[in-house]
C-alpha cells in the first residue's frame, strides 16, 4: 500500500471521529475531547521518552505523569480559574525529579544528573505543556468552530504540502538537510491553500465571521503555516538525533502519534494566543 493510500485511509477514519467528538459531545466544555487530549499526552510522552532516552536509560519521572498538565489545565479553567494549577503541577513534577536525583544520582557520582534533568524537563514540555493550549481553546466562545478551524488549517497545510510536493515538487527537494523529501513547491502550495482555507472558513461560517475579520483570517493562516512547518521540521530533528525513522508505530502510514501531531503541537499555542488577542 502506498504512503498516499495510508494517509487517505487515516484521514477518512480520523476526521469523522474528531468531527463527532467536537460537535456531538460538547458537554462540560468538551470533556470527551479533553479526555482524548489526555490519552494523546500519555502516548506522545512515551514516544518522546523513547526518543530522549534512546540509550536504554529512563527518566526518573514516569512519562504518564505528563497527563497531569492538561488535566490540571481543564480543572483550572473549569473550577479554579484563580489558581495556576498547570504551573504548580509542572513545578511539583520537576521538584519530584530533583528530589529523586539526591538518591539516584549517587549511582553514577551525579555525572549524568544534568542530562537526566534536562531531558525530564523537555519531556514534560513536549508534548504535554503544548497540548494544554488545546484545553484552553475548549473554553473559548465558539470552541467547536475554532477547534474545527485549527484542525482544518493544520492538517490541511500538511495534506496540501504533501500533494503539491508529490505532484510538482520533485525538482525542488533537498532544500533542508533535516528533511530532504520536503520541497519548496510543497511548502508554497501548502501555504497558499492554508491561507485560502482560513479565509473561506472564517467568512463562510456566520459564527466565525463575527469573530474573525478577513485580514485576521489571513494572518491566522500565515501563523499556522509558519509554525506548522516548523513543528514538522523540529520533529524531524528529534528523530534524526535519536537515529530513528518514526517516533512510534501506532498510526497507519504515519508512524507514531508525534509524527502526526508535530505541526499541531507547534501551531496551537500561537493559534490560541492570536485568538485571545482578537476575540474580546
Amino acid at each position: 500500500m502506498s504512503s498516499f493510500a495510508k494517509r487517505l485511509i487515516l484521514t477518512v477514519t480520523a476526521v469523522p471521529l474528531l468531527f463527532c467528538l467536537i460537535f456531538f459531545l460538547p458537554h462540560y466544555n468538551h470533556l470527551t475531547f479533553a479526555i482524548l487530549v489526555l490519552i494523546a499526552t500519555v502516548v506522545g510522552s512515551y514516544e518522546m521518552h523513547h526518543l530522549l532516552f534512546k540509550d536504554g536509560a529512563k527518566s526518573e519521572v514516569p512519562p504518564w505523569l505528563a497527563a497531569l498538565l492538561p488535566l490540571m489545565q481543564y480543572l483550572e479553567l473549569a473550577f479554579l480559574p484563580t489558581l495556576p494549577l498547570v504551573l504548580l503541577t509542572f513545578s511539583a513534577i520537576l521538584l519530584y525529579g530533583l528530589a529523586k536525583e539526591i538518591f539516584v544520582g549517587a549511582k553514577d557520582d551525579f555525572s549524568s544528573t544534568m542530562e537526566r534533568l534536562s531531558k525530564t524537563v523537555f519531556l514534560f514540555f513536549y508534548p504535554a505543556l503544548l497540548l494544554t493550549f488545546i484545553i484552553r481553546i475548549l473554553f473559548l466562545s465558539e470552541a467547536k468552530l475554532l477547534l474545527l478551524l485549527l484542525f482544518l488549517l493544520v492538517f490541511g497545510n500538511d495534506t496540501f504540502a504533501y500533494l503539491f510536493g508529490m505532484l510538482f515538487g520533485k525538482k525542488s527537494r533537498n532544500i533542508l538537510a533535516v528533511s530532504p523529501n520536503k520541497s519548496l513547491i510543497g511548502f508554497i502550495g501548502g501555504s497558499v491553500m492554508t491561507l485560502i482555507l482560513s479565509l473561506l472558513m472564517s467568512q463562510l461560517v456566520p459564527s466565525l465571521r463575527t469573530l474573525i475579520a478577513p485580514y485576521q483570517a489571513l494572518l491566522l493562516g500565515l501563523i499556522v503555516t509558519i509554525t506548522g512547518n516548523l513543528g514538522d521540521l523540529i520533529e524531524s530533528v528529534f528523530k534524526r538525533s535519536a537515529n530513528v525513522k518514526d517516533s512510534g508505530k501506532i498510526i497507519l502510514g504515519r508512524g507514531g502519534l508525534l509524527d502526526s501531531i508535530d505541526s499541531l503541537l507547534a501551531s496551537t499555542p500561537f493559534f490560541y494566543l492570536f485568538l485571545r488577542l482578537i476575540i474580546q
